[in-house]
């Protein structure tokens, strides 16, 4: 190719580079100029239209046969509700839609902070059959674009523990509330606002650890601090969360929740569970509440006994179906003592346990029980229990157990031993090992006793017929419970205790 053509393809060659260069910067400026619109322009997302849920009939129907406990609240707490955050504190649209359409076709209905102090306070206020208290930990932006809609189409409202810290100023992209909606929430009518410490709510180093802040002396640079360092950093968060709810909102909160539900049981000083509610109270809040995981264990609606510092919560989680929200409120309501202890839902434990006819029949060949599984045991306090107990031998001893906590809400329980010439009397307080508190001979070995086992206040009172009865105090901590029935063997064995029967007696002696 000649020198001239040469210099033509290497000028046009120039030209394309130039043009593909100059097209190529154009496109990342138009990007970059989108982005910026994009970012630039306030983020001010709407609400979500509430979805239909069509509530299966099976699960409305048991939902309606839920039973009513008077002069008490369910509380249930839940945190975020979306289809694309996928954190195992989230519960879908259609899942959380599912748990406010049974709430409705059971029948409850929602209450205000107000009522449930008047009702830790005992003064007179007035509750619906089945009252509900809503709330919602962290003040995520869910609460605004997709649980508001929900609870207007049900007429529900709700309670919002903020994390104070973290709610922004109108406009700015977060994943959580920002104050106009805060505003905004609380202009419906449906919503009212707690605490949920300023800046609390997230894992921090510890000594040895990581663990909550609020409830655990913290690593400060890079040693443990004082329980005084303690206490001015929760009074200064606290005074915080304060001034950010009389700035936006006008006014001080009345109510916190805990953040992780903790109170400081579980933390690394002791003395942290013990003045926590102190400095609640000196902040200016009225009550506090506990729990935010699903319980391993039932959890008790509010009453007007219930702690004022320690308010419990039934948690959810994105696993939490409507099916387990039904059962964990039905075990959330006490279950009245029946006479006929036999027609109990009875589960064998290292036992077959059976009912046949009016009697349990625990069969083993070491230590079984006949437990009760799923039943609420915590109004279960001064009662008396009778029943003749068949199959005693020198090798097979049955039990009784009174204030037994595993339907209670605590560890422990009171038993009352029999073998066929002596009875005894033992005690667990939580996991401490067995007590025994007293024992004393019955006379000539019989395989059939019949026994009467009366339980008031922190008083044991066991009559067994030809013998003389047994009075026995125990730990008053063991203030509540049911019943249990245990055989204790050696090589298999049975024991019959034939027609157990439960009556309520008056506390006083």
């Amino acid at each position: 190719m000649s020198p001239p053509q040469n210099r033509w393809c290497w000028s046009m060659l120039e030209w394309l580079l130039r043009r593909v260069t100059s097209l190529i910067l154009l496109a990342a400026l138009g990007v970059v100029c989108f982005v910026w619109l994009i970012v630039s322009q306030p983020f001010d997302p709407g609400q979500q239209k509430a979805i239909n849920v069509s509530l299966d009939p099976a699960v409305a129907q048991e939902a309606a046969a839920l039973p009513t406990y008077p002069s008490s609240i369910i509380v249930l707490t839940y945190h975020g509700v979306s289809d694309t955050d996928h954190a195992g504190t989230t519960l879908t649209r259609k899942v959380f839609g599912e748990h406010i359409a049974a709430l409705a076709a059971a029948g409850y209905q929602t209450v205000r902070l107000a009522q449930v102090e008047k009702l830790i306070a005992h003064q007179p206020v007035q509750l619906p059959a089945r009252a509900l208290l809503l709330t919602f930990d962290t003040g995520q932006l869910t609460d605004w674009t997709t649980v508001d809609p929900v609870l207007k189409q049900h007429h529900f409202t709700a309670v919002a523990f903020l994390d104070t810290g973290k709610i922004v100023d109108p406009g700015a992209h977060s994943y959580y509330l920002s104050t106009r909606q805060v505003q905004d929430l609380k202009a419906t009518g449906r919503w009212e606002f707690g605490s949920h410490g300023d800046d609390l709510d997230g894992m921090v180093a510890v000594p040895g650890d990581n663990a909550p802040p609020m409830t655990n002396r913290i690593l400060v640079h890079g040693r443990s601090e004082t329980i005084d360092e303690w206490r001015t950093r929760i009074r200064a968060d606290l005074a915080r969360s304060q001034r950010f709810f009389r700035r936006v909102l006008g006014s001080s909160a009345s109510a916190l929740s805990y953040p992780y539900g903790e109170t400081g049981a579980n933390g690394n000083t002791p003395a942290i569970a013990v003045e926590l509610p102190k400095l609640v109270e000196d902040a200016g809040f009225g009550e506090a509440f506990v729990g935010e995981n699903v319980p391993t264990d039932h959890i008790d609606a509010l009453t007007g006994e219930s702690p004022r510092w320690q308010l419990a919560r039934i948690g959810m989680r994105s696993t939490t179906s409507v099916g387990d929200l039904i059962e964990m409120i039905r075990t959330a309501i006490p279950a009245p003592p029946p006479r006929d202890l036999s027609a109990l839902p009875w589960i064998g434990d290292l036992a077959d346990c059976r009912q046949r006819g009016h009697d349990l029949v625990l069969v083993s060949s070491t230590y079984g029980s006949c437990l009760l599984s799923g039943y609420n045991t915590s109004q279960w306090i001064n009662y008396r229990v009778h029943t003749r107990i068949s199959g005693l031998t020198g090798a097979t001893r049955a039990v009784i157990a009174v204030r037994d906590g595993s339907g209670a809400g605590h560890r422990g329980r009171l038993e009352v031993v029999f073998s066929a010439t002596a009875v005894s009397v033992r005690e667990q307080v939580g996991d401490d090992a067995r007590i025994e508190l007293a024992t004393a001979q019955i006379g000539k070995a019989r395989a059939v006793r019949d026994v009467v086992i009366l339980v008031r206040r922190n008083w044991v009172w066991v009559s067994i017929l030809g013998s003389k009865p047994l009075l026995v105090a125990f730990d008053p901590r063991l203030n509540e419970g049911g019943v249990g029935f245990d055989i204790s063997a050696q090589g298999k064995r049975t024991v019959t205790f034939v027609a157990p029967t439960l009556i309520r007696v008056r506390a006083h002696a």
